[in-house]
């Protein structure tokens, strides 16, 4: 859709003659932040966590499997504006719903909807969890404070998912970033281990739709020690919206499998998805 309208533009503007300038490239599609604004999201993600191991006794494989469905209303507030369009978010969680499903079928519900459950999130549930700083790329600049997870994962799984390119983005084009997920106890001993996100944009109904890969660089050498790196690997796509400059939505996943992690017989199977969308926006 930008080039029907680049080359509209240049059949209108341009004269015919042989000195004719071409016309001025599109502007970079950024984030367009403004001051109080609040930014509303759904969230679902539903994960299943399946591990196959030796029965001590029968030395006979055995699977259990554990899933977890989950369901956010979260807020972006614009807090400030910085000169260089910076901009200061404030993140509150409005509503959650969480089902642990435990391997021998039963389950655990925790639901705000619920008057006696939500006492139980008292603490994180309509007060701010994260502060952030970011760029109009999307780029995450500080994280000033996170009560729902590390700062560092952040950095790993940016709050708006993506980043934008210098130029651009246009059908085809192709940028990344790479970033770093320290394992602390009792996932690891302090190890950091890069990874890098790779970005391809197309157009989809006046959105950016932007593709999406995450590969991990220098995996361990031992299987047992990928299986926390696992849920970093997204795939699938985002959105945003270049007019309103706005991120839209995503679709992500993991799927991966680690056979023989702890030994002959052994499996690791993770398997997530993520669904992202804009609620309101003013």
């Amino acid at each position: 859709m930008f080039h029907r309208y680049a080359l509209l533009a240049a059949l209108i503007a341009v004269p015919l003659t042989a000195s004719a300038q071409p016309p001025a490239a599109n502007p970079p599609a950024r984030f367009k932040w403004q001051a109080n604004q609040v930014l509303t999201y759904k969230v679902t993600q539903v994960t299943a966590v399946r591990e196959t191991s030796l029965d001590e006794k029968t030395e006979k494989p055995v699977t259990t499997e554990a899933r977890t469905n989950l369901t956010i209303i979260k807020k972006w507030t614009v807090k400030g504006i910085e000169p260089n369009g910076v901009a200061t978010l404030e993140m509150t969680i409005s509503q959650m719903k969480t089902e642990f499903i435990k391997p021998d079928g039963s389950s655990v519900v925790r639901d705000s909807a619920n008057p006696e459950q939500a006492k139980e999130m008292v603490g994180f549930l309509n007060v701010p969890v994260v502060t952030i700083k970011v760029d109009p790329q999307g780029k995450l600049i500080d994280v000033k404070e996170a009560k729902a997870g590390s700062a560092a994962r952040l950095h790993a799984e940016l709050p708006f998912r993506f980043i934008l390119p210098e130029t651009g983005p246009t059908p085809g084009q192709k940028w990344e970033r790479t970033f770093t997920q320290k394992l602390d106890p009792p996932q690891g001993t302090g190890e950091s281990y890069e990874f890098t996100q790779k970005y391809v944009g197309s157009v989809k109904d006046s959105l950016v739709a932007i593709g999406v890969e995450t590969t991990l660089n220098a995996p361990p050498k031992t299987l047992a020690e990928r299986v926390p790196l696992v849920p970093m690997l997204w795939t699938g796509e985002v959105y945003f919206n270049p007019t309103l400059g706005q991120y839209h939505a995503a679709r992500l996943k993991v799927k991966a499998e680690l056979p023989n992690h702890q030994g002959e017989g052994t499996k690791f199977e993770y398997e997530s998805a993520y669904v992202e969308d804009i609620v309101t926006g003013k």
